[in-house]
């Protein structure tokens, strides 16, 4: 579709919370970063609706080494913003203005192929919105692990939009993200799932939540974050409980998981 199709209203602002911003005390120490937020929309004037399209990263400035930094920029690159077309690239803000950009060129091809089909009536269907994130999060100091909290959400039409989260935990002598075999001792799984479980029941009392909602119960499904005093698993929304219970976060202490610890 032409471009002049659009109408493009852009705003670009780039953060920085301080010139040399230090994280939380419960963060990975001396770890300095930024946040990057870039947000788009266009306009399909046959439907009157409109795409709006936000991203916001922070990203690591400083604070390790450049070899250290670029690898965990590049990481969060690949992962949360560009997936398969990230190329190696490092450089978060570029990759947040692509995702974007892309993300309305979607939106033009996608209203080019319904033009024929739908006309001003169904212009509610078309008005769609995206927007990703990610930040830094909780550490581990004494295991040198720090958490990164990614989340996705878009709606397109229909009841509801759909959303998710996740979590990322750097080793942060190495740049790479660790996975539970990486925790834990072989067999973990059976110890661990009963500790989510007793989690879970909390989780259900604290929310007035009826267990007959769920779908199956947790086990250690990769996507969890850590702090000095536990680790937590996210369980998005359709994995274990319908929708209208949202993200389940369960944390479980580092005490009650020292059995399975390596």
């Amino acid at each position: 579709m032409a471009k002049s199709v659009f109408q493009m209203n852009k705003m670009y602002y780039f953060l920085a919370a301080a010139a040399a911003l230090l994280l939380a005390a419960s963060c990975t120490q001396g770890l300095k970063t930024r946040t990057f937020s870039y947000e788009d929309s266009a306009l399909a004037d046959q439907f009157d609706s409109e795409c709006n399209v936000s991203c916001e990263f922070e990203y690591v400035t400083g604070g390790v080494g450049r070899e250290l930094q670029d690898k965990i920029n590049a990481t969060i690159v690949s992962t949360h913003i560009l997936y398969d077309e990230a190329d190696g690239l490092s450089d978060v803000p570029v990759a947040c203005e692509r995702w974007v950009a892309a993300t309305l060129e979607s939106y033009a091809d996608d209203i080019e192929s319904f033009s024929d089909n739908f006309d001003g009536e169904d212009a509610w269907m078309f008005n769609f919105e995206y927007r990703c994130t990610g930040h830094f999060g909780d550490a581990c100091k004494a295991r040198r692990l720090q958490t990164y909290n990614a989340s996705y959400s878009e709606y397109t039409g229909g009841a509801h939009g759909i959303s998710s989260v996740m979590y990322d935990v750097y080793d942060m002598t190495t740049g790479e993200i660790i996975s539970e075999t990486d925790l834990f001792r072989p067999g973990f799984e059976r110890g661990v799932s009963a500790l989510l479980s007793d989690a879970l029941k909390v989780y259900l009392a604290e929310n007035d939540a009826d267990p007959e909602m769920l779908f199956s119960s947790p086990e250690p499904n990769g996507n969890f974050s850590v702090s000095d005093t536990h680790v937590t698993w996210v369980y998005n929304p359709y994995e274990i409980a319908p929708y209208v219970m949202g993200t389940i976060e369960l944390s479980v202490s580092w005490n009650d998981l020292k059995p399975y610890l390596k």
